[in-house]
């Protein structure tokens, strides 16, 4: 009977993994990174496996490090084994060990409910069907299909075999025993805390199923309670103190709450635990605010979850001293539910409401849900037991498990789990910025390859974080996420609403570096150097600055300035964070303005390019000058090219700038110095005599300046036939130089061709002229009817 027993355990336990098999290949997901690929000891395999041991478990993450809150050093040796075994962390090993010890503690389960029903003298179908119904509610999707949760699996598996073990030697718990039992419980609290209202199970079975008086019952708890106080004591002395309760009500909607209001809200999210265990529909991974509010006892919800659980304390307390089963039940999820269930305000959890807190009591309820078709039918037809009980189940289980086979999709990837939560908890700031932030990676790496593809992720991005600061409103938008919006406006292109989102989180949060360092990115790139530095210099007085990109830039910013010392002692500051090449050639040429040549020599020699400090000055000043033409500083750009001019042979020449010349030419006739400027066209006329802009320019210094009227038409005419980009004005310039020659016939059809680019009143009057001189007064009125409509 026992084997009969056990290949059915065995038979649930398979089908239970099965439904998570599709898990194998998905990646990491939601938290997974904090106990692996963020994690700054577990990535190191065993290397420094003891630091676990030492610290809390969030003091090893890489963003937002910090020794409070928990104390789970097994679980993270676990993943510390696993990089160590396969050398690197990939999410597929993390879910095939879930699924599998997920395995393991059905069968343990399932064992522990046998247990018990025999000693009730009840069918085995119940221990079957409510291990059965356990393995396939949705509810436990969280906790198997995400890697992270491995704390939870550990933690029950070992607790569990705790109590399986201390339930095999019921009559006499030998002092062995009892030390395997405590080493287990230890393991279990080691794993995550969360196991330590199972004490309160022990004693529930040794009171109701083992017939202990309540003295007896909380004695046999010893080998439990040991483990508990050791594990507490060593977590106090290793943890620093920290509030357990959070600063506001977009982490915790209990926050600040009182009185009725924190009653009403507990109250209200209590019945959402049952529904859910009723009616796993949907799921989501977030309950943030506003997806759960303040509630107050106006809402009917409130009164009928108050009348609920009232109902099932009555009962429990009712059924207590007959050692009712249905009493039983509703105390083991009492306990077990308890240490969620943010009763006092130091009791206050990070998480409104967590389908992953529900994997323990849900054992509760699965009782209570068999046990209770089971009474009634014993109670109107025992005879139709075996049958009416699977065909009660059947459909339940069948729901489930498509149920569970369906949400463990959404644990793929981190873009499958946040698009989902804009699904299941559309009024959740959490779920939208999440997705969000998904949103802007994924244009970030595609963004590599090809920017017009990237934008439509960002555009999305751009309005989930809207959704989400709306779902905040406008004085609790979290700057964090402040940054991550600006730097999504940034990839789509928007500059200009990205400054203000970047002004608004260092105003939010002045503490913060990244807006301070961002704007200050942004100022330069504009050329307001002198804001750029004042930024720059806030964001390294911020927390936890980045000193080297900081420094680098700060650096720049003086060297644009022309505060070269300056910009030298920032950029050696960074040289002391970071070696990089691209600063030490930058130095390299900084020295060498500077007139230090010994210092230029030693940076150009620590620079891997082996660029002499003569082409890097030469690369340095056509930077310069290309930047100042594009913002249309041709002072600065002419002074720049002309520094470029000396050795612009001996550094490539035009093979290697073929528009040097060109840009040259055009700075220096915006400056009207016309002679040099005429000498650069005509060096970038004989490097590409098909350049119309050149052919142009050439066409307007001999008309306008030189009056050599002949020149000037063989450049223009020139210009018209190499697809100008202007052919409107090509075509005009070459008509005014054909007047200008008296050569109205041929001028005629070259300002008509203008016409069909482009029309002013000088190319309408000369062609009104030109027809009235050749006596064709019919086009002549034509043109001048059009010169009038012009005016």
């Amino acid at each position: 009977m026992k084997q009969k027993s056990f290949f059915w355990i065995l038979l649930v336990a398979i089908f239970g993994t099965l439904l998570y098999a599709q898990t194998y290949n998905y990646g990491y997901s939601g938290d997974d990174g904090i106990y692996a690929y963020f994690n700054g000891v577990t990535q190191k395999g065993l290397e420094e496996w003891a630091e676990l041991f030492k610290y809390g478990s969030m003091n090893f993450i890489q963003i937002n490090p910090v020794n409070t809150s928990i104390y789970r050093p097994f679980t993270l040796l676990t993943f510390a084994v696993e990089h160590q075994i396969f050398g690197e962390f990939k999410g597929g090993n993390g879910h095939i060990l879930n699924v599998l010890l997920y395995g393991g503690l059905l069968v343990i389960l399932g064992l522990v409910l046998l247990k018990l029903c025999a000693r009730k003298n009840l069918p085995i179908i119940l221990p079957i069907l409510i291990l059965l119904l356990y393995a396939v509610h949705p509810i436990h999707s969280e906790v198997v299909a995400s890697v992270k949760s491995r704390d939870t699996l550990l933690a029950s598996l070992f607790a569990f075999s705790a109590v399986l073990t201390w339930m095999n030697g019921e009559n006499k718990v030998s002092a062995p025993r009892s030390v395997l039992i405590g080493f287990l419980f230890f393991l279990s609290l080691l794993s995550k805390e969360e196991s330590l209202p199972l004490i309160a199970l022990v004693v529930l079975i040794a009171y109701f199923f083992q017939e202990k008086t309540v003295v007896s019952a909380l004695k046999t708890t010893l080998p439990f309670v040991i483990p508990a106080v050791v594990y507490l004591l060593i977590r106090a002395a290793v943890l620093d103190s920290a509030s357990t309760t959070y600063d506001s009500k977009i982490n915790s909607v209990l926050y600040g709450l009182g009185g009725g209001e924190r009653l009403a809200t507990n109250l209200y999210i209590y019945l959402e635990y049952i529904k859910l265990l009723i009616f796993p529909h949907p799921l989501s991974w977030d309950y943030s605010f506003a997806q759960l509010d303040v509630q107050t006892f106006r809402n009917p919800v409130v009164w009928l979850s108050l009348l609920l659980f009232g109902g099932m304390i009555f009962l429990a307390y009712r059924g207590y001293r007959t050692r009712n089963l249905f009493s039983f039940g509703v105390l083991f999820y009492l306990a077990t539910f308890s240490i969620f269930a943010n009763l006092t305000t130091s009791l206050t959890i990070g998480s409104n409401l967590g389908e992953r807190f529900m994997f323990i009591p849900s054992i509760a309820f699965c009782f209570l849900a068999v046990y209770g078709f089971y009474y009634l039918i014993q109670k109107f037809q025992p005879e139709k037991l075996h049958i009416l009980m699977p065909l009660l189940f059947i459909p339940v289980i069948l729901a489930f498990s498509w149920k569970t086979l369906d949400r463990s999709k959404v644990w793929e990837s981190n873009l499958t789990l946040s698009r989902s939560g804009i699904e299941t908890a559309p009024k959740s700031w959490r779920t939208h910025v999440m997705y969000a932030e998904e949103l802007r990676l994924k244009g970030k790496e595609i963004e590599k390859s090809s920017v017009d593809s990237a934008k439509p992720y960002f555009a999305e991005a751009i309005k989930e974080f809207d959704i989400s600061n709306e779902i905040l409103g406008e004085n609790n938008t979290v700057s964090q996420y402040l940054n991550a919006l600006g730097e999504v406006l940034l990839g789509y292109g928007d500059s200009a609403r990205a400054v203000k989102v970047f002004e608004e989180s260092v105003k939010k949060n002045p503490r913060a570096y990244f807006g301070w360092f961002k704007l200050g990115m942004l100022n330069y790139e504009k050329g307001n150097y002198g804001q750029a530095e004042a930024y720059y210099l806030k964001s390294l007085k911020a927390d936890r600055p980045e000193y080297f990109p900081n420094y680098k830039n700060l650096g720049l910013t003086y060297m644009k300035k022309g505060e070269f010392l300056k910009a030298i002692t920032m950029l050696e500051k960074a040289l002391e964070y970071q070696d990089d090449n691209a600063t030490k050639t930058t130095l390299s040429y900084l020295y060498s303005e500077a007139g230090n040549r010994e210092k230029a020599m030693q940076y150009q020699v620590g620079d891997s390019t082996g660029r002499s400090v003569e082409e890097i000055t030469f690369l340095y000043a056509m930077s310069e000058a290309n930047a100042a033409f594009q913002r249309k500083d041709y002072s600065k750009a002419a002074e720049k090219y002309a520094k470029c001019d000396q050795d612009f042979e001996e550094f490539g020449g035009a093979e290697k700038y073929p528009v040097f010349y060109a840009a040259y030419a055009k700075s220096l006739l915006e400056i009207s110095d016309t002679l040099a400027a005429k000498k650069q066209f005509l060096k970038a006329y004989e490097v590409n005599p098909a350049n119309p802009v050149v052919l142009t320019n050439l066409g307007t210094i001999a008309f306008l300046k030189d009056k050599n009227y002949a020149a000037s038409e063989r450049y223009y005419r020139a210009a018209t036939l190499e697809n100008p980009e202007d052919p409107f004005n090509a075509y005009m310039n070459l008509g005014s130089v054909l007047l200008a020659q008296r050569k109205e016939r041929e001028a005629l059809p070259v300002l008509e061709k203008a016409l069909e680019y482009g029309s002013n009143k000088v190319v309408l009057g000369n062609l009104y002229l030109i027809n009235k001189s050749l006596g064709d007064e019919k086009r002549a009125e034509y043109y001048q009817g059009l010169l009038k409509q012009n005016q």
